[in-house]
């Protein structure tokens, strides 16, 4: 009677030792999904951050305007009327239509059409960063420019031709913009929150019905930073 309590004892230790090693796997599992789902959920709720140093935009309106309108006779200095508007769009704020047609479908599908992970793919593959040190960095393709008659919903609007450099020294940056096949340059400066523009014009082109060419335009004024 005796051994039979002993032996009905030991079997009882080891399914309770078994138990605990099935809760305790049991726990395991239930712990790693835990932190797996905590990671996915923490993931989606940060988002998408821009690795670019900038991120705000900039409205820069016109304070004066001139240049030179061409004849036939010569080139006439003058005075316009100071109307121009332009915008430096930074790349993590262009507008989610735009973003999406930056990438052909099959990559926004291959991405889910999940915004995010589009925005920071076009970002990977358009702006290029370069620190040189903790008080100097540039980059590539950051920053888009358009005119006020440019529709910041269409992807034209932000083509290579449209693209800016920034780079920041300190506390202040520059941003400059290159239109190379339309003759057109864009200086802002932080620290003074001026911009400088210049339009070469077309009279170097043929010339067509009595005209000249587009007339060569200098336009001064100021940028400030635009919230939409």
């Amino acid at each position: 009677m005796l051994r039979t309590t002993i032996k009905c004892l030991g079997v009882m230790r080891q399914d309770w030792r078994k138990i605990n090693q099935f809760w305790s796997f049991l726990m395991s599992k239930k712990l790693f999904a835990f932190v797996c789902l905590t990671t996915s959920m923490l993931a989606q709720a940060e988002g998408y951050t821009t690795k670019s140093i900038f991120s705000a935009d900039y409205k820069c309106t016109a304070q004066e305007t001139g240049g030179f309108n061409h004849a036939e006779t010569g080139h006439k200095l003058v005075l316009f009327k100071p109307d121009e508007e332009f915008f430096l769009i930074h790349i993590s704020n262009i507008p989610q239509k735009a973003v999406f047609e930056m990438k052909s479908k099959e990559i926004v599908a291959l991405l889910g059409n999940d915004e995010d992970r589009v925005r920071e793919e076009v970002e990977r593959s358009y702006m290029k960063q370069e620190i040189y040190s903790e008080d100097f960095v540039s980059e590539k393709s950051s920053y888009f420019i358009r005119e006020s008659d440019d529709n910041p919903e269409k992807v034209s609007t932000y083509l290579s031709n449209h693209s800016c450099s920034a780079a920041k020294f300190k506390k202040d940056f520059d941003i400059n913009c290159y239109e190379g096949d339309g003759g057109k340059t864009f200086q802002f400066n932080s620290k003074t929150g001026r911009f400088a523009y210049s339009y070469a014009g077309s009279w170097h082109s043929e010339s067509e019905n009595n005209y000249y060419g587009d007339s060569s335009i200098f336009v001064f004024g100021s940028c400030k930073e635009y919230y939409r």
